[in-house]
């Protein structure tokens, strides 16, 4: 409990700022038998990470926590409570250390969000977990390149969007996206311009009139002279990361949103090589937040999900290695098991300088 507390709380309190995972879920705990289970299975993993031990002693917890769980979920409308949304979602978050990603927790926690709609407009840990499911339902949506699952309607009363702290910043930077994927992935040709014109305006709009405190304190631009492949980018806060890395995540989703008019060949080829120059230049920015600013770990997910999905516009070697070494570095400080990623991305890279 100690260390979920210490080390991995902030992981879903990123943008919330009364810190419900690390403040009211371990209180909770004391008394929610499904709850404290499900911290122990996700803390013993990332205690253990290093350790072939982690399996046995997370799956043990994790089984605990379904038996006592599985009884609550049959009757979604009456039962579910904002205790029992928190403990599917840091058990979301524990199945997204595996390497083979069932998605279970996470069929489970949309589910809820979709059915108990309430919870994204809630106040309270019912709100904080919304926006965690939230956040995690992103990272798939990324990483498969298809729409959220998430209503977000649930969310549209929110006070994140009448607040006007960073926190709310970051969040209403959270939900855009979520609301650029849910169109960027639907391929409804009638709407589809139309959403993506609308969802680039707000992002743009969100971004000029962002508070200064998401300015970087620090910023070193990546040279090809040195070591270091990664703008060195430091934020005041891990909230101020989140909130600049999705918006440059999203503009990686509006740049391949872009879809050309018919053009002579040569045209195509040169505007198909600037969306690619594009991408990897927000790629890299992703990448250098999430290694610049120790302490927004969460920022490192988001980082490995980028790569998975874009990975394979990083052509020049070091950019590759550098790539490499972070995700490495993610599985030494997260537990999260890298190596499916590092040999998709090294198929993708083999795949891109094969002349067969």
């Amino acid at each position: 409990m100690r260390n979920y507390v210490e080390n991995m709380a902030l992981w879903a309190d990123i943008t919330d700022c009364q810190r419900h995972f690390e403040v009211e879920v371990p209180l909770r705990a004391v008394q929610d038998s499904v709850l404290c289970f499900a911290i122990f299975a996700f803390s013993s993993r990332h205690m253990n990470r290093q350790r072939k031990s982690e399996a046995a002693e997370a799956l043990q917890y994790h089984n605990r926590c379904l038996q006592l769980l599985i009884p609550v979920l049959s009757d979604v409308r009456d039962n579910i409570t904002d205790t029992v949304l928190a403990a599917v979602a840091i058990l979301r978050q524990h199945e997204e250390m595996d390497s083979e990603d069932n998605q279970f927790h996470l069929t489970g926690a949309t589910h809820i969000l979709n059915t108990v709609s309430s919870f994204g407009s809630s106040g309270g840990l019912g709100e904080a977990a919304a926006w965690l499911c939230l956040r995690e339902d992103i990272h798939i949506s990324i990483t498969s390149q298809k729409p959220l699952r998430a209503d977000l309607g649930s969310f549209r009363n929110s006070n994140v969007f009448l607040r006007n702290d960073d926190f709310a910043w970051a969040s209403r930077m959270v939900f855009l996206l979520a609301k650029l994927l849910k169109c960027a992935f639907s391929y409804d040709s009638a709407t589809h311009p139309t959403l993506l014109q609308r969802a680039s305006e707000e992002i743009e709009h969100w971004y000029a009139a962002k508070p200064r405190t998401f300015e970087p304190t620090q910023f070193t631009p990546r040279s090809r002279e040195t070591p270091d492949r990664f703008p060195g980018i430091w934020m005041l806060l891990p909230v101020h990361v989140i909130g600049v890395q999705y918006y440059h995540i999203a503009k990686i989703i509006l740049a391949f949103s872009c879809c050309p008019n018919p053009s002579p060949a040569y045209e195509v080829f040169k505007k198909s090589r600037h969306i690619e120059k594009t991408v990897r230049n927000h790629l890299l920015t992703v990448l250098g937040l999430a290694k610049s600013n120790k302490k927004a770990e969460n920022t490192l997910f988001t980082a490995r999900h980028s790569l998975v999905a874009w990975g394979w516009v990083l052509r020049y070697k070091p950019d590759q290695e550098a790539a490499e070494g972070l995700l490495i570095d993610i599985e030494k400080r997260t537990g999260w098991d890298v190596g499916p990623s590092i040999q998709s991305l090294r198929q993708q890279w083999y795949d891109e300088c094969s002349d067969e």
